[in-house]
């Protein structure tokens, strides 16, 4: 189920055009009524050197119309799931799963509606806040520097789990956010002194929800072996981290062997991004 939405994305687009249409909408015009001529006509006024317009009723209605037309409802989660309602262009803007499943042709597109039943709201939501403010909030939305671990064992998952719904919803941008957030978080020093690295779990969802050729990987890789120690690997732990991520490992460290650059990869994040 790791690609499910790529596999959905790759059904709406594969779909041939002569399928059974699901339904077809006509919009009915409203009956026309006796008004006075200037009632429902935009009236200018000029304040200064400013000029404002002023909608009649149905005009404003018919605006109001148009814009709740345009909201579509994302049920997220299996059982009982959370509902989000977002703007289609905002949906199609940013993603092009998103873009795909809305169109007209489409049962999605035709009833406003998409059920994502395998993820999960928590994620999501902060997904939707992106959308909007084009800013990624940490769950209780309070600023690093005063974080506690224990907020950082919550959040690196969480990161994790923001990157793997980017490339689930083929969201390139967000994508980028998401790992530029994993960043900061993995610079920042708590107030015991200490940087707090992301937990095998964190890895392994973030290889578990991704290909070998993302960049989260690469990060992931060169992050490890600029900063871990051998305690990270500890025969304890070591059975936490996936093969693909020690596979990575080694491989950077082959590699670093003719390299010369002192760059931090948390502090180049930029080079790693997907939209470049």
């Amino acid at each position: 189920m790791i690609h499910l939405h790529r596999s959905l994305y790759n059904t709406y687009t594969s779909r041939k055009s002569s399928s059974t249409p699901i339904g077809t909408h006509h919009q009915l015009e409203p009956t026309s009524r006796p008004t006075a001529q200037y009632s429902n006509s935009p009236i200018a006024i000029r304040c200064g050197d400013r000029q404002t317009t002023i909608m009649g009723d149905e005009m404003r209605a018919a605006k109001k119309r148009r814009i709740m037309n345009n909201i579509i409802t994302i049920t997220v989660g299996g059982d009982n799931g959370e509902e989000f309602m977002i703007h289609d262009f905002l949906l199609k803007e940013n993603s092009k799963f998103f873009e795909a499943a809305l169109d007209r042709q489409w049962k999605e597109g035709q009833e406003k509606k998409i059920a994502l039943p395998d993820d999960d709201p928590e994620v999501f939501a902060v997904y939707a806040g992106w959308l909007f403010t084009g800013k990624i909030a940490s769950k209780d939305e309070k600023p690093l520097d005063e974080f506690t671990r224990a907020d950082v064992e919550h959040e690196h998952p969480l990161q994790a789990k923001l990157y793997v719904l980017g490339e689930k919803l083929i969201d390139d941008k967000f994508c980028d956010c998401a790992l530029k957030a994993w960043a900061e978080l993995c610079k920042t020093k708590l107030a015991d002194g200490y940087c707090y690295m992301p937990s095998p779990r964190s890895v392994s969802t973030a290889y578990a929800g991704t290909t070998d050729t993302s960049p989260i990987r690469k990060f992931l890789a060169d992050y490890f072996c600029s900063h871990g120690k051998k305690e990270v690997f500890s025969d304890a732990k070591e059975k936490y981290f996936p093969r693909e991520f020690l596979v990575d490992l080694i491989r950077v460290q082959f590699s670093m062997r003719t390299a010369c650059s002192t760059v931090l990869p948390e502090n180049a994040v930029e080079s790693y991004f997907k939209c470049k």
